[in-house]
C-alpha cells in the first residue's frame, strides 16, 4: 500500500520532478496536443483551486500524482494519472485513485466523473473498471493536409452539388445562438452526453460554443468553420480549430436528424477541409494533420471521416463514473 495524499506546499519543490517528468513525455505519452501549464502555472492553479492533485510519495517523495478538476458543476473532469517509470505502475494508479475517490465521495453524487485515458493510460482501464467506471471506445481520425492526392481530391469538392435550398456558409457570431441549440437536438442521441453532461442543456451547448469561439480549447478557425443553412435555418454545422503547433481539429460537426441520409454532412466536412487547406497553403497556418475523434459506436460518422480521407490513427477509452455510483473497492 503506497501513501498518497493531497498536495501540500511542504512538497511544493521536490514534486517539479514528477510535474516535469509527465510534460517531457505529454506528448509522446498521454497524447497531448496542447502545451501543458508550466510547473509553476500549476501551482498558480492548484493554490487557487482551478486544479485538485493527489500525489503518491515514497520515502517521502513525490513518485506520482492524480490531477482532476472541481470547476464544473455537474463534471468532475480527471485530467490524468502519471507515474513515474513503469514499476508496479498500476497499483500505484490504484492507490491514487482510491484517494480520488474517497476525496470525491460528496462531489460524486451531484457530479459524473469524465476521464479521456490517452496513451499509456489505456493500459489502466481494466483497474478503473472496478471503481466502476463505463467506457466509450473513441478514435482518432487523421487527415494528411500535406498528401497531394488527397488534396487533390478535396479540391475537386462541388458545392454546387448540394441539393437545393440548402447552403453551406462561413460560420459567424450571428449564429451563436442558434448553433446551440442545433448542438443540443442534434447530439440528444449520441455518447458524448455521457461524460459532457453540456450537451444535454441549451445552457451547456452554449459553453461548448462559446468556449470553442473564444478559443479556450484552441485557436478557433471562423473563416473555415461553416453552418449549413436549410431556408436560411441553421441545421448543421463543422467547426474547426488548432490544437497544438501544427495540429488542426474538428471539435463538432453535426447535422438535424431530418436532413441526414443525404451526404450533407460529408459535403460540410469537406467543405472545412477544403478551407484548411488553404489556409496552411498561404501559410496562415502551418499544419501537418487535421484530426477529430470519433465515437467507433458511430459507424455512419467512422465512415464519413473515412470517405472524407481521414485515417484512424490511434484508439483510446473515454472513461466515465456515472453520478452516485460510489465503487470502494479495494484492489
Amino acid at each position: 500500500m503506497y501513501e498518497t495524499q493531497v498536495l501540500s506546499q511542504k512538497y511544493f519543490k521536490i514534486f517539479a520532478g514528477v510535474y516535469n517528468d509527465f510534460r517531457l513525455k505529454c506528448a509522446t505519452d498521454y497524447k497531448f496536443e496542447i502545451e501543458p501549464l508550466t510547473y509553476e502555472e500549476f501551482i498558480e492553479y492548484f493554490e487557487k483551486k482551478l486544479i485538485n492533485c493527489v500525489i503518491l510519495l515514497e520515502d517521502d517523495i513525490p513518485t506520482g500524482f492524480l490531477a482532476y478538476s472541481n470547476a464544473s458543476k455537474d463534471v468532475i473532469e480527471l485530467f490524468l494519472i502519471h507515474i513515474l517509470g513503469n514499476e508496479n505502475i498500476n497499483e500505484k494508479r490504484n492507490s491514487l485513485m482510491e484517494k480520488f475517490m474517497l476525496d470525491t465521495c460528496e462531489r460524486r453524487k451531484q457530479a459524473l466523473v469524465s476521464y479521456p485515458m490517452l496513451g499509456v493510460q489505456t493500459d489502466y482501464k481494466d483497474n478503473a473498471s472496478f471503481f466502476g467506471f463505463k467506457f466509450i471506445e473513441l478514435a482518432v481520425m487523421v487527415f494528411d493536409i500535406n498528401d497531394k492526392k488527397l488534396i487533390k481530391e478535396i479540391e475537386q469538392l462541388n458545392l454546387y452539388s448540394i441539393p437545393i435550398g440548402y447552403k453551406i456558409v462561413p460560420y459567424s457570431d450571428i449564429y451563436a445562438d442558434e448553433l446551440a441549440g442545433v448542438i443540443l437536438k442534434s447530439f440528444a442521441d449520441s455518447s458524448d452526453i455521457n461524460f459532457d453532461v453540456r450537451f444535454g442543456s441549451i445552457e451547456g451547448c452554449r459553453d461548448i460554443v462559446d468556449k470553442i469561439t473564444k478559443s479556450v480549447y484552441g485557436r478557433f478557425l471562423s473563416h473555415s468553420s461553416k453552418v449549413l443553412l436549410h431556408e436560411n435555418r441553421l441545421i448543421g454545422f463543422c467547426l474547426s480549430n488548432v490544437t497544438g503547433e501544427h495540429i488542426g481539429n474538428i471539435p463538432l460537426v453535426g447535422i438535424l436528424k431530418e436532413h441526414r441520409g443525404m451526404g450533407l454532412s460529408k459535403l460540410l466536412l469537406k467543405s472545412v477541409v477544403s478551407d484548411v487547406i488553404k489556409l496552411n497553403q498561404s501559410g496562415l497556418v502551418n499544419l501537418s494533420e487535421i484530426n477529430a475523434s470519433v465515437d467507433l459506436d458511430n459507424l455512419n460518422a467512422v465512415k464519413m471521416y473515412e470517405d472524407s480521407g481521414f485515417i484512424r490513427s490511434y484508439n483510446y477509452p473515454q472513461a466515465y463514473l456515472p453520478r452516485s455510483m460510489d465503487s470502494s473497492l479495494a484492489l
